[in-house]
């Protein structure tokens, strides 16, 4: 992909919804602060990259995705990186309304406006406005921003930070696992979070937007990276997960603990690059659902039914006490 480094140390001009430039919302200054290092575990591959003060970001914008017989960008972030330091408050802020973008994207229909996620009559319908409708979901949280800065919260409010999330999951299980990110920073002093989109069969099969609108790509599930430093092996402490966008409300996060192997088969991403090779396999193989026992394939279908629900069981019961653990 194409490696191109927006390093934003001024003020600059972005676009909403709407196409009157004057009408729109500024970015803040973006101030990056040097305690910071928000891709310190280098992810890759980069398209256009974004540094700012709570964040970074890649965008996509040349993914060989077909649509209609034509290669099309996704309109959100590949990943998004983030360092958070613990024993800060956050502040209460102020966002822009409506959302930012990136003029010249926007303009090339590679970027979104806030038109893309809107989807008319939505609000109307109260069986869909609460619940079931797709929203811009932070993928670096305006709150968790907060604790740098109000400047640095209103800049997460940018389609470069945004993927199209159903509305109880952006608001139930996702807004846990943030909650559960800044407790972690805070008990451990500083945490950096990895997390993007996910598709399964690697092309979308859910799009927002409507005509004359940029699309944007719904992803199958969203992805999430917390890492520390430690006195292991490695130097770190891992643990990943995979949420489905689209989800009951009783699910609970233990049953979507992954390895950061399986991410990057589903992602085309790689992590963890500034590790050695060997420690990089120790940390992306923790974790993962356990293989099945060998002879398995030699039971009858009723056992195999039972060594399956027994390893799941032991699984989500694993995944409890790990959670936990880095509350320690």
């Amino acid at each position: 992909m194409r490696k191109i480094i927006l390093t934003m140390l001024m003020v600059v001009y972005f676009i909403g919804y709407s196409q009157d430039i004057n009408n729109i919302p500024k970015l803040k200054e973006v101030v990056l602060d040097s305690s910071y290092n928000h891709n310190k575990w280098e992810t890759i591959p980069v398209d256009v990259k974004y540094e700012f003060a709570a964040y970074t970001t890649s965008f996509d914008t040349d993914d060989p995705t077909v649509e209609d017989g034509e290669n099309i960008s996704l309109g959100i972030p590949e990943w998004v990186s983030f360092e958070i330091h613990g024993g800060v408050s956050s502040s209460k802020c102020r966002r822009p309304r409506p959302w930012l973008t990136d003029t010249s994207l926007f303009n090339k229909v590679i970027a979104p406006s806030d038109d893309s996620y809107y989807v008319s009559g939505t609000k109307e319908l109260t069986v869909v406005s609460g619940d079931y409708r797709f929203v811009r979901g932070h993928m670096c949280p305006f709150a968790t921003a907060s604790r740098i800065g109000c400047d640095a919260s209103w800049n997460t409010c940018l389609m470069m930070n945004a993927v199209p999330q159903l509305q109880w999951q952006n608001n139930l299980i996702w807004k846990g696992l943030e909650k559960n990110c800044t407790d972690w920073a805070d008990k451990h002093n500083k945490v950096w979070v990895i997390c993007g989109p996910v598709f399964f069969n690697k092309n979308p099969s859910l799009w927002l937007g409507q005509q004359n609108e940029k699309k944007v790509a719904v992803p199958d599930a969203l992805f999430k990276i917390v890492i520390r430093e430690s006195s292991s092996k490695t130097g770190i402490e891992t643990i990943a997960f995979i949420i489905p966008n689209i989800i009951p409300k009783n699910k609970r996060l233990d049953e979507y603990v992954t390895n950061i192997a399986q991410i990057e088969n589903l992602t085309g991403l790689k992590f963890l690059n500034t590790l050695s090779p060997t420690f990089q396999k120790i940390e992306k193989s923790k974790h993962g659902i356990p293989e099945l026992p060998f002879g398995y394939n030699d039971l009858t279908s009723s056992e195999r039914k039972r060594v399956r629900e027994k390893r799941k069981k032991t699984f989500y019961e694993v995944n409890k006490i790990l959670i936990q653990s880095w509350y320690r």
